[in-house]
């Protein structure tokens, strides 16, 4: 029913009508991994990333029919009221070396400037994002335990969720294929210092990816600082832009802004859908999310809001 409603609103044009009396709200696209056609299905392919092709198509329909900025620019001029029609900004969560293989040079061949928020700590041991140990914990381990923490990790510590993990580590890599490896690797120190600075701009998104409210106020200090710091040390730039891991109501709070305001955080970006308005929190920024559950028909229905209202309606 969905996809119908979808198919409908495409075919009629209903994008086009949000970008005519929808103008001056900032568009924030959340993407995580872009990942080749060919392995797109794999069960082991998680649901927030996109297949080459996919992405290849989205960033021609935003080239025709949207402004695209940095989120840096953006969020400057949605403040200052020069914001121009249609803005959209292009934003990746986590710093997957996919971004840099695969969704770069698509960027770079239609000159489309994004923000790639990195989680400091896999970056700089090369080792896989937390969640991912826990989705293939719950793909090859034959331990209880290991599927039970499956279920905590967005309602645990992370540590408490890894210490469960880590006695079957060893068991559980030995049966990762390589296309799992180079699909889901993260960037490394060598490769952010070398991306383009004048195409991605990079922000912070904690040092673990731990969620802040799972954790102990001196965690969560430590997560923000040490991701902001990791993260100008490798870019040789300020770090002024910061994104919630999972970031939803309750995952972040006011003292985790007051933190970031004092680092020189500008503007943090959450994971609840929406636009935003000139009278948005700069820190509570809200994003529309973007996997492989996306169709053309459903990418125009999201970007635009109207798949929102759709699944609030139903």
């Amino acid at each position: 029913m969905r996809q119908l409603l979808y198919k409908s609103f495409s075919r009629m044009r209903g994008d086009q009508l949000v970008w005519t009396v929808d103008l001056h709200r900032l568009r924030i696209l959340c993407y995580h991994g872009v990942c080749e056609d060919r392995v797109a299905a794999e069960p082991w392919v998680p649901d927030c990333f996109v297949a080459a092709s996919a992405f290849e198509r989205q960033m021609r329909y935003l080239r025709n029919n949207a402004q695209i900025l940095p989120l840096s620019e953006a969020i400057e001029r949605l403040y200052d009221g020069s914001l121009p029609p249609r803005a959209v900004s292009i934003t990746f969560d986590d710093g997957y070396a996919n971004n840099l293989v695969i969704a770069a040079p698509i960027l770079r061949q239609l000159q489309l400037p994004a923000t790639i928020f990195l989680s400091s700590a896999p970056i700089e041991s090369g080792e896989f994002f937390p969640f991912l140990k826990v989705k293939f914990a719950q793909m090859y381990s034959r331990s209880d335990v290991t599927k039970h923490s499956t279920l905590q990790y967005k309602s645990s510590p992370l540590d408490l969720v890894m210490e469960e993990i880590d006695p079957f580590w060893k068991e559980i890599d030995a049966q990762i294929s390589s296309d799992q490896r180079n699909t889901l690797r993260p960037l490394s120190t060598r490769e952010v210092a070398a991306i383009d600075s004048d195409l991605i701009e990079f922000g912070a998104h904690s040092h673990t990816h731990c969620i802040l409210r799972n954790e102990s106020w001196k965690r969560r200090e430590e997560e923000i600082l040490t991701s902001i710091a990791k993260v100008a040390q490798w870019t040789g730039r300020p770090v002024r832009l910061f994104a919630y891991p999972n970031g939803q109501r309750g995952d972040f709070g006011e003292s985790d802004k007051d933190l970031l305001r004092a680092q020189g955080i500008v503007a943090a970006v959450s994971g609840i859908k929406g636009a935003n308005g000139p009278h948005a929190d700069p820190l509570e920024l809200r994003r529309y999310p973007v996997g492989l559950f996306h169709d053309m028909d459903g990418f125009r229905a999201e970007i635009s809001g109207f798949r929102a209202t759709v699944l609030s309606a139903l």
